[in-house]
């Protein structure tokens, strides 16, 4: 499972400039010639799950290429997005066209009525009455300066008609100020599966506010180095007794303090951390010759009722485990969502411990609290197995990791029959 580094972008006269992890591309001549194998990886066909979006659809969406369709099919990079479009305008909703705007310069303005969009040559716009999203060359290639040809077409044409096709957009506010890791540095691939699956994805200071904004959907808690406050625990608690929803990354941490706050919050769904890093023992469960990057068992919850567990695996790159303590209310329900095998053991970590957990142990736990409001959590012992390296390393693999995220965000908001579309690497 090795990065695939045998595919390279091949720049003419004026390089595409490399941003952080994304490529730039402004033009398509004398610009941009990347050489892709098409024909066997089919890297511009659709999924299973974008055409269930495409046949539901209930009104007309357009989507407008600003191009001159022959001439960048002289290009490899606008070969390959032709023929992607292509499969789009064979559903009945969806009217693909390619204008070029210089010699329509009245397209502009049509697609731009609220005036902020800024719509560019070789950029995608997809609209749908008055809702508009624009998909950008940079959204569509991506690649970091050592690793794999990103194609996100899919995911990101598919999910700017599922924004524009959308009653609400929900809000993902993510958290991080307790983290190393961080949103705009090492997830981005999560952060744009969300924002291409229909999320607004925005970053929350708790410190900066009284509580939690009125908008918000999802909490999304990056895993922390360090405690929350008591005043940033209280906001919380207060955010999920008035029916919130929230994800929390742990990972073991090798320090002598103690999440005591972040722990607090886990009591109020009878749950609590493991000061542990999990080894598991089993070699049917683990990665070759690497015992702390785990295949956990599927567990049967609500999140995952319509995956076949025998072939929906994710892999946790060092996790620790998570405590199921006395549920003594009835209201709620904790299930397992990602479960070690017998043989896996929690070894001390950090946090003061000294005694070995035995397995099974729960990596990752769902709980749900129904009352005259429903508050839903979920509580994964790994952060890192959900960053832009392990995505890369891993994949297609680590598909599955975005993909579990996705279907735990959607439960959330109860549309377990959606779907989520994810990145493809070269």
């Amino acid at each position: 499972m090795k990065k695939n580094l045998k595919y390279n972008l091949v720049f003419i006269v004026t390089a595409a400039l490399v941003i952080g992890i994304t490529i730039v591309l402004n033009v398509f001549a004398a610009t941009l010639d990347i050489r892709w194998d098409v024909s066997q990886n089919k890297m511009y066909s659709i999924g299973e799950q974008t055409k269930v979006i495409l046949e539901g659809l209930k009104q007309e969406v357009d989507v407008v290429m600003l191009s001159d369709r022959e001439e960048i099919k002289k290009y490899d990079a606008g070969f390959i997005i032709v023929e992607f479009l292509d499969k789009y305008s064979k559903f009945d909703k969806v009217n693909v066209k390619f204008v070029d705007p210089d010699k329509n310069p009245h397209i502009v303005k049509d697609l731009n009525k609220s005036g902020t969009l800024n719509p560019q040559q070789n950029e995608i716009i997809v609209r749908s009455g008055d809702k508009v999203k624009k998909v950008t060359l940079a959204d569509i290639f991506q690649q970091d300066y050592y690793g794999p040809v990103m194609f996100m077409g899919e995911q990101a044409v598919t999910g700017a008609i599922k924004y524009v096709t959308s009653e609400t957009t929900p809000t993902v506010y993510f958290i991080d100020a307790h983290s190393r890791i961080k949103l705009e540095a090492q997830y981005n691939y999560l952060a744009k599966a969300l924002e291409n699956n229909g999320y607004d994805v925005k970053k929350l200071d708790l410190t900066r506010q009284e509580k939690v904004p009125e908008d918000t959907t999802i909490l999304f808690f990056a895993p922390p180095t360090q405690d929350l406050s008591a005043d940033e625990r209280d906001k919380v608690i207060d955010y999920l007794k008035g029916g919130g929803n929230a994800i929390f990354l742990f990972d073991p941490l090798n320090a002598d303090e103690r999440l005591d706050n972040f722990d607090k919050v886990l009591n109020e769904y009878c749950m609590a951390l493991n000061y542990d890093r999990v080894r598991e023992n089993s070699e049917m469960y683990h990665v070759a010759n690497r015992p702390y990057h785990l295949i956990p068992e599927l567990g049967e919850t609500d999140i995952t009722s319509e995956q076949n567990a025998g072939q929906f695996s994710v892999i946790m790159t060092d996790s620790r485990s998570i405590k199921r303590l006395i549920n003594d209310k009835d209201p709620l329900t904790i299930t397992p969502l990602l479960t070690t095998s017998s043989y896996a053991v929690g070894e001390p970590f950090g946090g003061g411990e000294t005694e070995e957990t035995r397995g099974p142990v729960d990596v990752a736990l769902v709980a749900e609290y129904v009352s005259a409001v429903t508050s839903k959590i979920v509580v994964i012992g790994s952060g890192s197995f959900l960053t832009d390296e392990v995505f890369q390393e891993y994949y297609p693999y680590s598909s599955n990791n975005l993909y579990l995220i996705g279907l735990a965000s959607d439960w959330m908001q109860d549309k377990s029959n959606d779907v989520f579309i994810v990145a493809k690497i070269q």
